[in-house]
């Protein structure tokens, strides 16, 4: 459901050149390579690949840039290793600005001027929903790095493949663990898209299920005042100690701000959780502050008890070059450039087909653990999944909290905290 929602600048391919992060991110529409230094590679023929992602406002542009970065770490490393079938490998990048019309110009534009071979990345499901369009046209293989919606596997295309999970098993695991907590009334509330809505019904039907009252209400994408939703919710009768938010758009933290101010939640009556990614996006803490203590989230990042060597030293590299720690989504996309790179070798060319085949034979071991990707179809949003996608709920209890120090309430294997729910103090 990944699906967040900041200097506004035209659509494009960005160049590779470093971003400063939160800045107006005013610069010129560009394409250019990068390639590694290392010994002369002749008139060997780049292998092109493409990146798409929100880059600039309105999308999650913040995360976008460190899966950006990430990116670029692992074409460096791969290049620095003699690149791909002899060749050096490319990067070209698209912003799309997480809006699906300019993630559709833009997979066009690595298409039919960069000649791309593949392409990775995105960071919101609506946008990968119309770039798979242009790609499954094209007979181009696509990584989707950090979108959530069943319908981007669902639709069986063999050119898509996702190494993120799936709403259906993000909000599985919300619903089994607010059914484990015990919570006794649970108000829901969704955005009004396809991820949303699904998200929502996904978690009502497992409260159902363990016969825990909910209610629902739902709100515009473009939403940025919560009050009258969470002023009903606040003046119910019995009261609810549960609201569960299903929003990733921009009007997230205005929500979650409002909860607190209202004084409905996060309380010691009252608990918060909020999916769909903006828990853990670099902006968290500067737009919500102490309102974020005690809200609960998903984390895609896999848990430190979880970390291979390959993860240590990627997050070490990461870390010590851009002074921010990587989250799931930044993971998703270095393991993705690496995930087609491995592909493409073991297919010997760069024909579709043949890499295609080769990632529905990968059993790669990467930062976020070893790599398979389902081909059967039941139901329809298994084919090409990663099954074994990284997924843990967290619960922030500091101010400034990251992702890897905050505490892990489910599933059992990883969890950190004594109890299953931290309440509010």
């Amino acid at each position: 459901m990944n699906q967040h929602d900041d200097a506004r600048r035209g659509p494009g391919l960005m160049p590779t050149a470093w971003l400063t992060r939160r800045a107006a991110l005013a610069a010129a529409a560009a394409s250019i390579p990068l390639i590694a230094r290392r010994p002369a590679w002749g008139a060997a023929e780049p292998v092109v690949i493409g990146w798409v992602g929100p880059l600039s406002p309105p999308g999650g542009y913040a995360e976008g840039i460190l899966m950006k970065d990430a990116a670029e770490m692992a074409a460096g490393e791969i290049n620095a290793q003699g690149g791909v079938l002899g060749r050096p490998l490319q990067l070209v990048f698209a912003d799309t600005r997480g809006m699906p019309a300019e993630g559709r110009t833009g997979a066009e534009r690595l298409v039919q001027q960069n000649k791309i071979v593949a392409a990775f990345g995105e960071f919101h499901s609506p946008v990968a929903l119309a770039e798979m369009e242009v790609f499954r046209k094209y007979n181009i293989p696509f990584m989707a790095c950090d979108v959530w919606s069943d319908e981007i596997t669902a639709k069986g295309y063999s050119q898509v493949f996702r190494n993120a999970p799936t709403v259906s098993l993000i909000d599985t695991a919300i619903g089994e663990w607010i059914a484990a907590v015990g919570f006794k009334k649970v108000a829901l509330l969704a955005e009004k898209n396809d991820v949303g809505l699904a998200a929502r019904t996904t978690v009502a039907e497992l409260l159902n299920k363990a016969h825990i009252p909910n209610d629902s209400v739902d709100a515009e994408t473009t939403t940025t005042d919560f009050n009258a939703q969470i002023l009903r919710f606040k003046n119910a009768t019995p009261p609810y100690d549960f609201f569960y938010s299903a929003f990733s758009e921009a009007g997230a933290y205005d929500l979650i701000r409002q909860a607190k101010e209202l004084g409905m939640c996060p309380t010691p009556k009252c608990g918060l959780y909020n999916s769909g990614g903006e828990a853990t996006d670099p902006t968290f803490w500067q737009n919500v502050k102490e309102a974020g203590v005690w809200v609960v989230t998903e984390n895609v990042g896999l848990p430190q008890s979880g970390w291979n060597d390959k993860t240590r030293a990627f997050v070490k590299a990461f870390t010590a070059k851009y002074k921010a720690e990587p989250p799931g989504a930044v993971m998703e996309s270095y393991d993705g450039l690496y995930l087609l790179a491995d592909a493409i070798k073991r297919a010997g060319d760069t024909k579709p087909e043949g890499i295609i085949h080769a990632l529905e034979t990968t059993q790669y071991v990467g930062v976020r653990g070893q790599y398979s990707f389902a081909t059967d179809k039941s139901p329809p949003w298994h084919y090409h999944q990663f099954m074994q996608a990284p997924l843990t709920l967290i619960q922030y209890d500091k101010v400034d909290q990251t992702v890897n120090d905050a505490p892990i309430l489910w599933p059992h294997k990883f969890a950190t905290a004594k109890e299953l729910y931290m309440t509010p103090t």
